[in-house]
């Protein structure tokens, strides 16, 4: 289940909640730094997500965003490996960084935020240390990146099956 929600202090930015089949959530914003950030909603116990064909919408745009970068991967620094997506977070030195993986099978998508090294001290909400960080200026792979960003902007904008709401869930399992 996909859920969207109008941020607070903007007129026309919304907020994407992702749900999984376990009723896990992860969320996708626009930060005021303009970068795109996902992040999953509760930190322990919930980095891996996953979406099989009864997720219709999640299952359908996630196999899309596979089928998009293997058209613009960047040879030099490739983020596609079989049926692999292996992102690694843009707002840290790549040894230090979180990593996002998203699996695919004939049947299954996973989504996985790998925690780097850990930066929670550092953060106000715990929570957001395991965030993934998509650079919109100095990218490292900017049209990798920009296939995220144009996802995050189906999802707020043109997406009929997302469900507009004023709040987003946060009992989880």
């Amino acid at each position: 289940m996909i859920k969207k929600k109008l941020r607070v202090e903007c007129d026309d930015r919304y907020d994407i909640q992702i749900i999984d089949r376990n009723g896990k959530s992860f969320q996708m914003y626009i930060a005021g730094n303009l970068d795109l950030y996902w992040i999953p909603a509760k930190r322990k116990n919930n980095g891996l997500f996953e979406f099989d064909k009864t997720n219709k919408t999640e299952f359908r745009i996630f196999n899309k965003l596979f089928d998009l970068i293997k058209d613009v991967d960047d040879r030099f620094y490739p983020v596609l490996n079989g049926d692999t997506i292996r992102f690694i977070s843009e707002d840290r030195p790549e040894e230090d960084a979180n990593i996002l993986e998203i699996k695919r099978t004939d049947d299954l998508i996973t989504i996985e935020f790998i925690e780097g090294v850990d930066h929670s001290e550092f953060c106000i909400m715990p929570r957001y240390a395991s965030h993934i960080c998509f650079c919109n200026s100095g990218s490292r792979i900017p049209k990798v990146e920009s296939l995220f960003m144009y996802l995050f902007l189906y999802l707020t904008r043109d997406c009929k099956s997302v469900e507009i709401v004023d709040s987003f869930i946060t009992n989880q399992p």
